[in-house]
């Protein structure tokens, strides 16, 4: 018999071996058969040493028992015992615990008596799941046969099928950040592990085999469906087992840094970003077809349990019934006589009022149908009429969309659509591969159309409502980045798709064009807003001459809100919001007929604010003086809001410098206003100031007055998890470095940082545009594209004070991971083309860092 020390060492190298031979062969469940008799063999020669002899009896439960060890997993187990253990056995027991803990295993054990471990599992459904899986390993048989007995006669099967799937339903909620959907966890996702898993566990709670081909004999499954399970099963094993390998730890989580390593180990080829895009398609791959199989297996499962309670059924029409909340067909070949009725069902999935989804057996036969679906069937009119009447309708539009999408046929129906199903962006904003963008840009549109969900943008939800065309934003939503990966414009190659299908679609003229336009000029709202002077009357004249249409401004802004919503939950704020709102509104005044010049936009801000400042004390005199230190531009480029937040702590001396800072519109962001004499490198000094203190800069605007007085104001960003103390403490700490660098007591160093894991692993190559105002001598505008980091913009900074080059005007645009910044820079020097092309090489090298 081996020492406890050498049963370890045996089951290591047993484990090592079990290793190396998936490493040649790739066979998830060889090393789970050796690494587990491996196990196995430790526990055994353990138990001999410890508790021979004992009435004991122990078990392998959870993973362990199910034959599913990952390299790195806990050690799931049970300890029953005959009755209460007296102390000295709870010495052993701790004993034993430490022993496993000390030789780099993580065990959770469960110890009690049959009636004590099945009354842990009624109340606890973990519990109750990791004993469903229960293993003898050693010890008392008759403990082990006694705790079967009980476990069965305290189950309730429904009460655990209820249990387990609303367990998955709040798994699947949590995984909808960014995180879970660029660095998914392979076994706690939407289609993971957990999700196969909650099959098994559906099925082995009404005493079913959890064996696949079991299911597939007892005609629960069809052999296609098992073959597709099993393949997504060693799929997602596969990838688990070499995340652990890797990290020599249990790790759970595709990470960036993790993705291209392990697709290298899997035998993917090409550079970085080549081989992680095919690791991660191919799990998107192998998710979907989880997801898919789930909406089959788990109602059948389910079904089982409920089918002996009365079910109260509805007719809908000659083919179809209702049945709880599920429709049927009475004809389960119906699909197949009738391709037509494919999308007939999804009708009636739309527009009947409490259905949720198609009843399994016919869930079955419709995708059956659906796979066979071509250009026969596109070109039937019937078909197409049906199609465009789920666009009409509206109602439960996102739902359709998205099963259609999961089971394919909007690929069939679509090839365009095809061709985006699971492409991935690595341009360091968009988190959602191509096609459920798009499907999430759709569902925030609808949702402007539901009085519901009304209260979270009440401006963009009342034009929404005024909007008679719903069906183009619709229509806008699924074409505006279907031709995303061809190469080219993505926008324009977009626009022949959308026309094809609107001729097809039978949209009159009115509709294709407003259609096309959206597709073409999707970006036009948000690059205007976001990296303009919105406060010019030349660039709202340039913006309308390209809309052209009050019509065409409702329907872009509408989709521009829903499409940077959709994109990156992180990058919409209301800072955002009002930039859009006040372009939309600014175009509409245009529209209408009140056209504002720069003396009348200036006027008519000067007179809000002096309104304001007579209210707060001041005088005539004191305005005046604070006008003429200002300078018209000022009421150009800022807004009311702003104006009249900046101009009461100016106006008792424009000579003073300050600081003010406020909470924003929204949680976790500050606006910041600091005014003080224009020095050589102020702005990027002051950007230092909010990366030292860990604040994100989210938006920031420029300005100098006409006595070369800085006023600078920042959007910044609070670190995740800050609560209201916390922002209060921020607001401290911030406000008194802003005001002891006034003083000139602050000490500033060069600071510097990281990108993040994904901009280091999958970064974007920095752009650098440098344009020569014609009409204005020695101005020029600048747009650069860089990965965002720490003190970036503060390194930008430091290029132009290197240069000579004077910062007049900013708009800061972070998206997330990437920085699209707008400056405009006065340096009379830069007309020399070799003074030209060194600041840009500096700058480049800058964003390149």
């Amino acid at each position: 018999m081996h020492t406890p020390q050498q049963a370890v060492s045996l089951m290591r190298q047993q484990k090592e071996q079990a290793a190396a031979a998936y490493l040649r062969h790739r066979r998830p469940g060889r090393f789970f058969r050796q690494y587990g008799a491996a196990l196995d063999t430790l526990m055994q020669s353990l138990w001999q040493q410890r508790f021979a002899g004992t009435p004991f009896c122990l078990l392998a439960v959870g993973g362990y028992g199910r034959g599913e060890m990952y390299p790195h997993s806990d050690l799931d187990l049970a300890l029953v015992t005959e009755t209460g253990a007296t102390a000295a056995e709870r010495e052993s027991i701790a004993d034993f615990v430490q022993f496993l803990w000390d030789n780099g295993l993580t065990p959770a054990l469960k110890t009690g008596t049959a009636a004590e471990l099945a009354a842990a599992a009624a109340d606890d459904l973990t519990a109750e799941t990791a004993l469903l899986e229960a293993r003898f390993l050693c010890g008392s048989r008759t403990l082990a046969d006694r705790l079967t007995r009980t476990l069965i006669l305290s189950h309730n099967p429904a009460a655990f099928i209820e249990g387990k799937l609303l367990e998955m339903q709040e798994r699947h909620n949590k995984q909808q950040g960014s995180g879970a959907v660029l660095e998914p966890n392979v076994k706690t996702c939407p289609g993971g592990l957990r999700d196969i898993h909650t099959m098994i566990w559906l099925a082995k709670a009404q005493g079913l085999s959890a064996d696949i081909g079991e299911l597939t004999a007892k005609r629960l499954l069809t052999r296609a469906e098992a073959g597709q399970l099993m393949h997504s099963h060693k799929t997602l094993a596969q990838i688990r087992i070499e995340l652990h390998l890797a990290e020599g730890r249990e790790q759970d989580r595709l990470l960036f840094d993790l993705q291209s390593r392990i697709a290298g180990s899997m035998g993917f080829h090409g550079d970085n970003r080549c081989r992680s895009e095919q690791l991660m398609h191919t799990f998107y791959r192998a998710a979907k077809a989880v997801k898919q199989l789930n909406g089959i297996l788990l109602p059948v499962l389910a079904g089982r349990v409920y089918s002996r309670l009365p079910r109260i059924v509805r007719p809908i029409d000659e083919h179809y019934y209702q049945v709880g909340r599920l429709i049927a067909v009475y004809d389960i070949h119906l699909f197949r006589k009738q391709p037509e009725q494919i999308l007939t069902a999804v009708e009636w999935l739309q527009k009947r009022s409490g259905l949720t989804a198609l009843a399994p057996d016919t869930l079955r036969a419709w995708w059956a149908a659906a796979r066979k679906i071509n250009r026969r069937f596109y070109e039937n009119e019937a078909n197409r009429r049906r199609f465009i009447g789920l666009f009409r309708h509206g109602s439960g539009l996102t739902r359709v969309m998205r099963f259609l999408n999961l089971y394919g046929v909007l690929g069939r129906y679509l090839p365009a659509w095809g061709k985006i199903v699971g492409l991935l962006q690595h341009d360091l904003f968009h988190i959602y591969p191509v096609d459920d963008h798009i499907l999430t840009v759709l569902r925030n549109i609808r949702r402007l159309n539901q009085e519901e969900h009304a209260h979270e943008l009440p401006f963009a939800s009342a034009q929404m409502a005024a909007f008679d065309k719903p069906h183009i934003l619709y229509l806008a939503a699924l074409f505006h980045d279907i031709a995303k990966g061809r190469g080219g414009d993505h926008a324009q190659l977009g626009v022949a798709d959308a026309r094809r299908f609107a001729e097809d679609h039978f949209l009159d003229a009115a509709d294709t064009a407003l259609l096309c336009w959206l597709v073409k000029d999707h970006l036009l709202m948000s690059l205007t807003a976001q990296k303009e002077d919105i406060g010019d009357p030349a660039v709202i004249e340039r913006f309308c001459a390209k809309v052209q249409t009050p019509e065409r401004l409702a329907a872009l802004y509408l989709l521009t809100v829903a499409d940077i919503r959709g994109t990156n939950p992180k990058i919409w704020n209301s800072w955002k919001a009002n930039l859009l709102e006040t372009l939309f509104q600014t175009a509409n005044r245009r529209f209408s007929g009140q056209t504002d010049s720069r003396a009348l936009l200036s006027s008519r801000r000067q007179e809000a604010a002096a309104e304001v400042l007579a209210q707060a004390g001041f005088d005539t005199k004191q305005q005046r003086r604070l006008w003429q230190a200002l300078g018209d531009a000022y009421f150009v480029r800022h807004e009311k809001q702003e104006i009249v937040w900046h101009l009461p702590h100016l106006a008792a001396d424009p000579e003073a410098a300050c600081v003010q800072i406020r909470p924003y519109l929204a949680p976790g962001l500050l606006q910041v206003m600091v005014y003080l004499p224009n020095r050589p490198r102020l702005f990027a000094r002051l950007c230092r100031i909010f990366s030292r203190n860990q604040l994100d800069i989210a938006a920031a605007r420029a300005f100098v007055s006409a006595h070369d007085y800085v006023l600078d104001t920042f959007l910044v960003q609070l670190p995740a998890g800050f609560d209201e103390t916390d922002t209060e403490r921020a607001i401290r700490r911030l406000n008194g470095e802003l005001n002891a660098f006034i003083a000139g007591n602050a000490r500033i160093g060069d600071g510097g940082g990281r990108p993040g894991r994904r901009a280091r692993h999958l970064p974007i190559p920095p752009v650098v545009e440098l344009v020569a105002d014609e009409e204005h001598a020695g101005w020029y505008s600048l747009d650069v594209i860089a990965v965002n980091r720490p003190y970036l913009l503060a390194d930008i900074a430091d290029v132009f004070n290197r240069h000579g080059i004077s910062l007049r005007y900013a708009k800061i645009n972070t998206l997330d991971e990437r920085a699209e910044d707008s400056f405009w820079l006065f340096c009379p020097q830069l007309g020399d083309t070799n003074r030209r092309l060194a600041f840009k090489r500096d700058l480049l090298d800058c964003l390149s860092e």
